[in-house]
């Protein structure tokens, strides 16, 4: 029994669709949330995000002293090159997961969360003060103090302000990116402080040898202060700017005046100054209901729809996209209570909102994600300022067995175990020296520079140590008169899944683009052949132009009874033991849900009765099977679904 499997991802719309123009964004952390920690876990979540809707992703980058990128200038200065986990692993997570949201479509945005914030809880400071006691900040009495919990380096020392510059550019010249966010840690200082012997002095040298005044709320010292932090952003969206014009500088302070009173950090001025392009002020009220929600969002904008109140002004409301909290801990905002404060944002002519966290996307919240692209994310959307033009387009992929794909000599068709599983469960194997080769032809979009990556099939859970670990990709380039050669390791974990292979200029049309030549391989060892990618490199080639068709926003949608049957990704996926098939039925049928083995076995009956209509959900428990890829299948009346999962005990 041969069962046919499809990855859930975005897919490019036909040429007639109409963009609505919204910002629909998803944080992502490296704290109560497992995502970032296993590659196929990023794999899985942008496939499910750019399925709803979601169009940018922000994903955290510097915490706790740590990058979550490999970065050289945190190794030279402080000896640790990225957080202790990826570095056991191995990995780097903002690579993995720029490859996967770029794939489906989505722009990628690093957050750079802890900002000035030294560290958390630790009364030391860290190995940022350790290194550097200098940087301390200290209250009105000279001491290192905590303000909820968090330890902060003095934003206004220069060497501090160079430091998180030098990271943000550092991203910026490593990574094809699609913009820069800091928060209400960056910039931002809390307003107890600006008393250690640095700012003393500076304070002193504008103001006639006077000492700054006492009270750490005194306007004039608390203005001066902002006004500081203020000059740091003007600088940092000004650097940001000379690199790539087309790169977007996003905050996300503290909801206003707090954010001044508390942190310095004085938003209206920041608009005023255009030192920020997109704004996302944290909209979380005490009470997690749409009506406190709702008053936030008057303080914010006005106290109705089109009034000319609030401290974000007309002619910066296109660059607003709320804050909007669905996870916090354990506790979740329910989907219905999200809904309506999208429909608040669009009946305040805001177009746009970003979500903290992703883990509030799933089944921990009653799939939000699901119920927002079945309604107000049912349109594609591009980024309001991206003038009509499509800076991310999916990925042009192409499988092994696809018609473009020419292959000479002897290649096995293979699937899951004994074979590792490939991009859409299945793959090619070639024997090492038998003189076969594939050749992948490729449509190219566009006259531009190109990332290309091979999709890498791992056997090492199954069936270890059967893949070279020395498959030849060849790329090529310049009308194909050029090519460089990338040797990749299949049998190791790490390089599971997209591995790149090449950053080549290509011209449109279709072409030989890759090619693997078994007589390249000197270990005897067998190679796997599966599907290969290009994404635009938009580091290289920020200047493509890609119009798509724009339209007004759709009004408020309703959730309506679904439009179509389907059967939905697992979650979470990979699981261990449990997971949570999700289907939905636009009308009563009878239904049988159940799950193979990938030798086509039946191991489970989940579901084998008539259903209603709406959509359903049941839990799949594989404490008693062993690790390894499975199908599960929907049969609702006439109609048959597959999806693959995979056991990681």
């Amino acid at each position: 029994m041969l069962l046919t499997v499809a990855p859930l991802s975005a897919q490019t719309p036909p040429p007639e669709t109409a963009y609505a123009e919204e910002i629909r964004g998803v944080w992502v952390t490296n704290v109560a949330s497992p995502m970032l920690y296993n590659k196929d876990n990023i794999a899985f979540a942008m496939d499910y995000l750019a399925a709803n809707g979601i169009n940018v992703i922000f994903p955290v980058v510097w915490n706790k002293a740590e990058t979550q990128y490999r970065s050289q200038i945190m190794l030279d200065r402080f000896g640790i090159e990225i957080e202790d986990v990826f570095a056991t692993q191995g990995r780097d997570p903002l690579a993995e997961l720029i490859v996967e949201a770029h794939r489906n479509g989505m722009e990628v945005i690093p957050w750079f969360e802890y900002g000035f914030a030294a560290t958390f809880g630790d009364e030391t400071g860290g190995r940022l003060i350790r290194e550097n006691p200098h940087w301390k900040t200290r209250n009105v009495d000279g001491q290192f103090f905590s303000k909820n919990g968090f330890f902060w380096m003095n934003a206004l020392h220069p060497e501090v302000q160079e430091l998180l510059m030098s990271l943000i550019h550092e991203v910026i010249d490593n990574y094809d990116i699609d913009g820069i966010q800091g928060d209400d840690r960056l910039p931002a200082m809390p307003s107890e402080a600006g008393y250690d012997e640095f700012t003393v002095e500076l304070y002193r040298s504008e103001h006639d040898g006077a000492n700054p005044p006492l009270g750490y709320l005194n306007n004039s010292w608390l203005l001066w202060r902002a006004d500081k932090l203020t000059n740091f952003l003007g600088r940092l969206y000004t650097s940001v700017k000379e690199k790539d014009e087309h790169l977007i500088v996003s905050m996300s302070p503290s909801h206003y005046n707090f954010s001044l009173r508390e942190y310095l950090q004085d938003v209206p001025r920041w608009l005023d100054s255009a030192y920020v392009d997109m704004i996302h002020p944290q909209l979380y009220p005490a009470q997690r209901t749409a009506e406190q929600y709702l008053q936030r969002l008057r303080e914010t904008v006005g106290p109705a729809p089109g009034s000319t109140g609030g401290y974000i002004r007309p002619e910066f409301r296109h660059k607003l996209a709320p804050g909007m909290l669905i996870r916090a801990g354990n506790e979740v905002v329910a989907p219905s209570v999200v809904r309506q404060m999208v429909a608040y944002n669009r009946e305040y002519g805001i177009n746009g909102e970003v979500y903290f966290f992703y883990e509030g996307m799933g089944s921990a919240n009653q799939f939000l994600a699901d119920t927002l692209g079945a309604t107000f994310y049912s349109q594609p959307a591009i980024l309001p300022f991206r003038k009509g033009q499509l800076r991310r387009p999916p990925a042009t992929i192409v499988n092994e067995t696809d018609s473009g794909v020419s292959r000479t000599g002897s290649w096995q068709a293979v699937i899951p175990t004994p074979a590792p599983p490939g991009y859409e469960g299945r793959s090619l194997r070639g024997q090492a020296g038998s003189g076969a080769t594939i050749t992948y032809n490729i449509d190219v979009p566009y006259d531009a520079w190109y990332r290309v990556y091979a999709y890498t099939p791992w056997d090492g859970q199954l069936n270890p140590g059967t893949a070279t670990r020395m498959a030849p990709y060849k790329v090529f380039y310049n009308g194909g008169k050029d090519s460089v050669v990338t040797t990749v390791d299949q049998s190791a974990f790490r390089n599971r899944g997209w591995v790149p292979i090449g950053n080549v200029y290509l011209n449109a049309g279709t072409k030989p683009v890759v090619r693997i030549e078994t007589n390249d391989i000197t270990d005897n060892r067998p190679v796997f052949a599966d599907a290969v990618m290009l994404i635009l490199d938009r580091s290289k080639s920020p200047d493509v132009q890609i119009p798509v068709a724009t339209s007004i926003p759709n009004e408020r949608l309703e959730i309506e009874r679904p439009r179509a049957t389907a059967l939905h990704a697992a979650f979470p996926n990979p699981f261990n033991p449990s997971t949570t098939i999700r289907y939905q039925l636009e009308e009563s049928l009878p239904v049988k849900v159940s799950v193979y083995d990938v030798l086509g076995r039946e191991v489970a009956t989940l579901v084998n009765q008539v259903m209603p209509s709406g959509t359903h959900q049941v839990v799949f428990n594989g404490d008693q099977l062993a690790s390894g890829m499975y199908i599960y299948r929907l049969q609702a009346g006439n109609e048959v679904f597959t999806r693959k999962m995979m056991l990681l005990k």
